[in-house]
C-alpha cells in the first residue's frame, strides 16, 4: 500500500503533507459586455472567403466590429504547435497559430498585448461530443496564455447548445433579424461555393468564375449589411400602434420577420444580379472530367488552405471536376441527430415514466414529441429556403442528400447513435454517392492525421470497398507535412477514374445521333448552350458533366430538327395549298 500511496503522492512520498492543488479548468476572463460593441473587434475565421465574406456582413450589418483572418497556412501551423498540446488533430494547430500570428503583428507594429486583449475576441466553434474538437476551445485559452495574451476572450457557438453564456458574454444579442441573416450567409455562401467549383473545370477565360462569384458574394454582402427589414410598426398608423416591447406588437412583428425573409424578399435583386453577372460568362461543357467528391472530416473537407494541402486547387489542376459538400449537410445532419436523440429517450421514458403515473408520463412524452416535431420543422424549413435561394440564383443541381436515407445506407455497417466527428455520414456519403446516386468516379475523404472519428468511418470504408468492387473511395490524412506522399496518392486513384470518364464519353459518343463536331457546330451557334448555369439533365448510369451535356446537346438538336422539319412541311403544304387554289380559281380555268 505504502507503493502505491506513494505513486499517487504529488512528491512521490507516502509521507507527504502538501495538499494537491487542482489546475484551473479554464484561465480567467472578462465578459464581452454590450458596452463594448462599438470598439471591441471580433475575429473569425476557418471557412471558405465565400462564407466569410457573408459572415463579415453579417456582423457589421448588426452593429458588430469584425475582421477575418487572414487564411491559415503552414507557417500558421508550426506557430500552433509551438503553443499548443501534442497528439491534437490539424485544425486546432492551424486555427490557433493563425490567431497568434495575427495578434503578434499587432503587437509589432506597437499596440500593447493588454490593448490588445481588450480591444480584440476571438469567436469559434465548439463540441460537447466525444471528439478532440471539443477540447479546442481549452486549447485557444491556453496558447493564448502561453503567448502572453493572458485573459484572451473566446466567444463559442456549441453545436449542441449554442451560444455559451455562463461567461456573462452580454455584448452578443441575438434577434430575427440576425437570426435569418445568419441562415442566409450559411445558405448562400454554399451555392455560391458550389457555384465557383462547378464553374471553373469548363471557363473559357481562367479566374473568370472566381471573379464572378466575388462580385457575387460582394453584392449579396452590401444586401444582408445594409438592407432593410420588416418592421410591424411600419405596418399601421401611429395611433393604432402598440407598444414595442408589448405582446402584442412582439408577437406579429416576428412572424412578419420570418415571413419575409423566408420569402426571399429582401434577396430577390441581389440574386437576379448575380445570377445575370454568372450567365454573362461562357463555358464549354463538353471537356471529359472525372467527377470527385469531397467528404472527410468538416475543416479538413471545407478549407481552401494548407490545411488540406490545398487539395481542392490541386484536383482542378489535375483536369478534375470537385463536387464539394455543403455546410449545409452538416447542419442538416444536426438536426437530425438531435431529432433522433429525442425519439430514441421516448423508448427510454416508457420505462422511466410508465402509464401508471399518467401524468408524469404524459409530460414526458410531450416534451420529447414536441422536440421531434420542432426538430423535423426546423429541417424543412431550412431545406425549402435552401431550393428557394437556389433558385433565385438559378443555381441547379445541388440538392442536398437526405439525412433519414443516409442513416438508413449507413446503418448495417455503422451505429448511427455515434457521435464525434462526422458520425455515420462519411460512410452514408460514399454509399449515396456511389451506390445509390451513382454521381461521382471517386469519392476522396480529407480528414486530420489521426482524427479518431474518421478512423472508425475508414475502417468501415475498407470493407465496403472489397464488398462492393464499383465503390472507388480513397482516404487522405492531412497531415502538415507530407503533400507530395498525398498528391501521389490521388493521382494514383485518378488514374482509374480518369479511364472511366474517357470511356463514358466515348461510350456515349456511340449512342448518339450527331457527330462530335456537329454537337460542337450547334452549340457555337446557341449562346444558351455555353450558360454556366445551364441545367443539365442527368441521364441513368453517366457520371460526368460532359458525357451529360452530350445527350443533351444531341436531344436538343434533333427535337429542333425535327420542328424545323415540321415547320418547313407546314409551310410547303401552306404554300402547295395556295398554288391549287390558284389554279382553280375561274379566271385560270377559262384560260
Amino acid at each position: 500500500m505504502s507503493g502505491l500511496a506513494s505513486f499517487f503522492s504529488p512528491t512521490g512520498s507516502a509521507s507527504s503533507s502538501q495538499p494537491i492543488t487542482p489546475a484551473p479548468l479554464r484561465p480567467h476572463e472578462y465578459p464581452f459586455t454590450a458596452a463594448e460593441r462599438g470598439s471591441v473587434i471580433i475575429l473569425f475565421g476557418g471557412l471558405t472567403w465565400k462564407h466569410e465574406r457573408l459572415i463579415t456582413a453579417l456582423l457589421s450589418g448588426s452593429g458588430y466590429l469584425c475582421q477575418r483572418l487572414p487564411e491559415t497556412d503552414r507557417t500558421a501551423h508550426e506557430i500552433g504547435k509551438e503553443f499548443c498540446s501534442s497528439g491534437l488533430c490539424n485544425p486546432v494547430y492551424f486555427t490557433v497559430g493563425s490567431l497568434i500570428r495575427f495578434l503578434e503583428e499587432k503587437h509589432r507594429e506597437g499596440i500593447a498585448r493588454d490593448r490588445i486583449v481588450e480591444r480584440y475576441v476571438y469567436f469559434t466553434a465548439a463540441c460537447g461530443g466525444p471528439c478532440r474538437f471539443g477540447m479546442y476551445e481549452t486549447e485557444f485559452r491556453t496558447a493564448l496564455n502561453a503567448a502572453g495574451y493572458e485573459g484572451f476572450r473566446v466567444l463559442s457557438f456549441s453545436q449542441d447548445r449554442g451560444i455559451r453564456a455562463e461567461t456573462g458574454h452580454t455584448g452578443l444579442q441575438f434577434s430575427v433579424d440576425f437570426g435569418m441573416h445568419a441562415l442566409q450567409s450559411f445558405v448562400l455562401g454554399d451555392l455560391l461555393n458550389i457555384v465557383e467549383r462547378r464553374i471553373r473545370p469548363f471557363e473559357n477565360s481562367p479566374g473568370t468564375a472566381t471573379r464572378a462569384v466575388a462580385a457575387a458574394a460582394d453584392r449579396i454582402g452590401q444586401q444582408i449589411e445594409h438592407g432593410e427589414n420588416f418592421e410591424f410598426g411600419n405596418c399601421l398608423p401611429g395611433w393604432l400602434r402598440p407598444q414595442e416591447h408589448s405582446f402584442w406588437y412582439r408577437i406579429p412583428n416576428t412572424l412578419g420577420k420570418l415571413v419575409f425573409h423566408l420569402r426571399g424578399i429582401p434577396m430577390q435583386p441581389a440574386l437576379a444580379e448575380a445570377a445575370a453577372e454568372f450567365n454573362s460568362l461562357e463555358v464549354d461543357w463538353l471537356r471529359p472530367k472525372p467527377v470527385v467528391k469531397i467528404i472527410g472530416e468538416f475543416w479538413a473537407q471545407m478549407t481552401e488552405s494548407d490545411g488540406n494541402f490545398r487539395m481542392l486547387d490541386f484536383l482542378e489542376k489535375e483536369g478534375v471536376e470537385v463536387s464539394i459538400e455543403p455546410i449545409s449537410t452538416w447542419l442538416l445532419y444536426l438536426l437530425y441527430q438531435r431529432k433522433e436523440q429525442a425519439r430514441y429517450r421516448l423508448t427510454i421514458d416508457a420505462h422511466e415514466a410508465p402509464w401508471s403515473h399518467p401524468v408524469k408520463a404524459l409530460k414526458a412524452r410531450a416534451t420529447k414529441r414536441a422536440s421531434m416535431l420542432a426538430f423535423e420543422l426546423g429541417t424543412k424549413i431550412y431545406l425549402r429556403y435552401f431550393y428557394k435561394l437556389a433558385r433565385m440564383l438559378k443555381v441547379s443541381n445541388c440538392s442536398l442528400p437526405p439525412q433519414p436515407l443516409l442513416a438508413e445506407l449507413a446503418s448495417p455497417y455503422f451505429n448511427t447513435r455515434l457521435r464525434g466527428g462526422e458520425g455515420h455520414l462519411e460512410v452514408g456519403k460514399t454509399l449515396y454517392y456511389q451506390r445509390r446516386q451513382k454521381i461521382c468516379h471517386l469519392v476522396l475523404a480529407l480528414k486530420p492525421f489521426g482524427c479518431l472519428p474518421s478512423v472508425q468511418s475508414d475502417a468501415v470504408q475498407a470493407a465496403l470497398v472489397e464488398r462492393f468492387p464499383e465503390v472507388n473511395f480513397l482516404s487522405v490524412e492531412t497531415s502538415a507535412d507530407g503533400a507530395i506522399h498525398a498528391y501521389s496518392r490521388v493521382q494514383m486513384a485518378l488514374a482509374e477514374a480518369r479511364t472511366k470518364t474517357e470511356t463514358e464519353f466515348e461510350l456515349t459518343l456511340g449512342k448518339v445521333r450527331h457527330s462530335l463536331a456537329e454537337i460542337r457546330a450547334y452549340v457555337a451557334l446557341h449562346r444558351e448552350l455555353r450558360d454556366p448555369l445551364l441545367r443539365i439533365p442527368p441521364h441513368p448510369g453517366i457520371i460526368s458533366t460532359a458525357s451529360n451535356f452530350l445527350l443533351y446537346a444531341d436531344e436538343t438538336m434533333s427535337a429542333n430538327m425535327s420542328e424545323l422539319a415540321g415547320a418547313n412541311a407546314r409551310q410547303n403544304t401552306r404554300g402547295n395549298t395556295t398554288r391549287l387554289e390558284s389554279i382553280e380559281s375561274p379566271q385560270e380555268m377559262k384560260s
